[in-house]
């Protein structure tokens, strides 16, 4: 099995590091990923400034390769580079430093390339650890677990599958048992911009605020991850609202 891998946290990346070293004992791994901290890049791409591709060193990783754009930049060039040559069977995003749970999956680059993947025919699972604090190690563990798992069902198309895994103290040992199937939550934000001056005396917002989340029953992403169990959630980027669509056709 090939297995692509990239993250939004850049190629340096402790997650990174720990997803590769478990997904070499799986199959074939390469690595592409943005070349410096890329979170919250959402679906972007780089239409207007050329890409630097260099090629670097990941334990546990045939051949990485840093890349200066978005993670979705990492995930085409990587799908239009090497896909054709040597097909990936699997594509891997994260292992991100910290949660993409309900809304914020929008703005997440770790669900991104995960995404990209889907809508280009290749089945794709994002992997996100719930903190701080981080333990890679057993978050790897965990991914190990949910790959197992998810590999030998078929995804309707473009549909892939986020993951959230908790911390729930060091060294834990996960089983598929721990994994829930989910759906996605509410998560609001009481935005917050900040003044403050930089350091040529230019007046500069810092961005903050508080998260309002709406926990759901047990079958929502945020419920579960608290009650300290993994969350996946089948998402495909299909954004019309059938309902509302269907009222207002059917009165037409």
């Amino acid at each position: 099995m090939r297995i692509l891998i990239s993250n939004d946290d850049g190629v340096q990346a402790q997650g990174l590091a720990a997803l590769t070293k478990m997904a070499s004992h799986i199959g074939e791994v390469i690595v592409v990923a943005p070349d410096r901290q890329r979170s919250a890049s959402s679906h972007g791409i780089s239409l207007h400034r050329r890409l630097r591709v260099e090629q670097v060193q990941v334990t546990g990783a045939r051949a990485a390769y840093a890349v200066s754009g978005t993670p979705v930049d990492c995930c085409k060039w990587a799908l239009a580079t090497i896909h054709p040559e040597m097909p990936f069977d699997l594509v891997l995003s994260g292992i991100n430093a910290g949660a993409n749970l309900a809304t914020d999956v929008l703005y997440s680059g770790t669900v991104a390339i995960a995404g990209e993947a889907a809508l280009q025919g290749v089945k794709a699972i994002a992997l996100s650890h719930v903190g701080p604090p981080f333990d890679f190690s057993s978050a790897a563990q965990a991914s190990a677990e949910i790959v197992r798992m998810l590999m030998p069902i078929d995804f309707p198309a473009d549909t892939f599958v986020s993951v959230n895994i908790p911390y729930v103290g060091e060294g834990r040992m996960w089983r598929q048992e721990d994994a829930v199937w989910t759906k996605l939550g509410v998560r609001r934000y009481h935005d917050v911009f900040t003044p403050e001056l930089d350091a040529d005396g230019q007046q500069v917002y810092r961005y903050g605020g508080d998260m309002i989340d709406e926990i759901g029953d047990g079958s929502v992403d945020l419920g579960v991850v608290r009650s300290g169990r993994i969350s996946m959630t089948p998402l495909r980027y299909r954004f019309t609202d059938e309902s509302f669509l269907s009222q207002w056709t059917n009165e037409i």
